[in-house]
Order: C-alpha cells, then sequence, then structure tokens
C-alpha cells in the first residue's frame, strides 16, 4: 500500500518493478502473482460488489460498462464515440478513472458511478496518457504517458487533473503502473 507497482523494460527485458513515490527507491518484483493480483483489483468497486469491464456497443465501439456481481446484471457507463478502456474504480467509490480515443489520442478522464458526469482529465496534442489507478486515499492518479520524452514514463496528477507531473524521468521505459 503506497508503493506503485509497473511494468520496465530497465533490466533489459519487461519485468515488473516496485516504486516508492516517497524516496524515489525502485525494487524489482520476482513474483508475476503481484502484479496480475493488483491489476484485477483495478476493475473492481470498493464494496466488492461490482467490477467494470470493457465491450464493445451495439456500434462496435469498445465502452465501459458496470457487472453486478451479484445480480450479473450489467449497464453501459460511457457512450463515446470511440474506444474507452483501462477502467479504474477510486477507493471510495466516488470516481472511474478510464482512458478514451475520442479526443484523437488516449487521453484520461474521470466519471461518477452512474456515468453521468464525464470529465476529461487530460489534454495532448498527439501524445497519449494510459492505465490510470488511483492513490489509496482517491486524492492522485497515477498513469503512463509518452509526452514529452516520446518513451513511456509515470505520470502523477492530482485526482481532479490538476498538478500533472513525470515520477519516472529516466531512459526506460515504464508503463502500467498501480
Amino acid at each position: 500500500r503506497g508503493k506503485i507497482v509497473f511494468k520496465s523494460d530497465r533490466g533489459g527485458s519487461e519485468a515488473t518493478y516496485m516504486l516508492d513515490p516517497g524516496s524515489g527507491e525502485v525494487t524489482l518484483i520476482t513474483q508475476p502473482w503481484v502484479f496480475t493480483l493488483a491489476q484485477d483489483q483495478l476493475s473492481l468497486s470498493p464494496d466488492g460488489q461490482n467490477r467494470l469491464l470493457v465491450k464493445e456497443d451495439d456500434n462496435n465501439i469498445l465502452q465501459v460498462f458496470v457487472r453486478s456481481l451479484q445480480y450479473g446484471s450489467e449497464r453501459k457507463l460511457t457512450s463515446l464515440r470511440k474506444t474507452n478502456y483501462d477502467p479504474a474504480w477510486s477507493p471510495t467509490g466516488g470516481w472511474i478513472a478510464f482512458v478514451s480515443a475520442d479526443p484523437g489520442n488516449d487521453e484520461i478522464y474521470r466519471m461518477d458511478p452512474s456515468g453521468a458526469m464525464v470529465q476529461r482529465l487530460t489534454n495532448n496534442d498527439w501524445e497519449w496518457d494510459k492505465h490510470p489507478s488511483w492513490s489509496p486515499d482517491g486524492s492522485q492518479i497515477v498513469f503512463y504517458s509518452n509526452r514529452d520524452t516520446s518513451r513511456r514514463q509515470l505520470w502523477i496528477m492530482d485526482a481532479d487533473g490538476g498538478n500533472q507531473r513525470n515520477l519516472s524521468s529516466n531512459e526506460f521505459e515504464d508503463w502500467d503502473p498501480i
């Protein structure tokens, strides 16, 4: 808790690492189940009753849906014109972060759990931002982007999209932070 697990090529091939945002220390994670478990938790609601999923709508566009684990019912949350993916539930349950290609490149958005209020958090010309994940208290979102360096780097921002900054700032490819 309070650490960022991510993929990187810093050891010469793809591996899982952990970043302590406070100290900047990076540690190699040798057990693959750590990342898999963390990844699985992104789409689960904090109360464990619902799971986010991505599937095609009637127009063959990938949208974010929510499935009730108790009843098996599904409800579409996004209705944007282009692909939507990488949904992640906030730890408080009040927001869902996701990626949309709606503006022409991949940008990070957040929406309330009903899907009624959608807010774009990042804004790039051609660069992309992907794989949002919430901090344990829900105040920040970590993601990866190719902005500034043209390499995948770890970035973090406030939950409202403010204060965006590069966490990795290195010569490696770092991606899929959780």
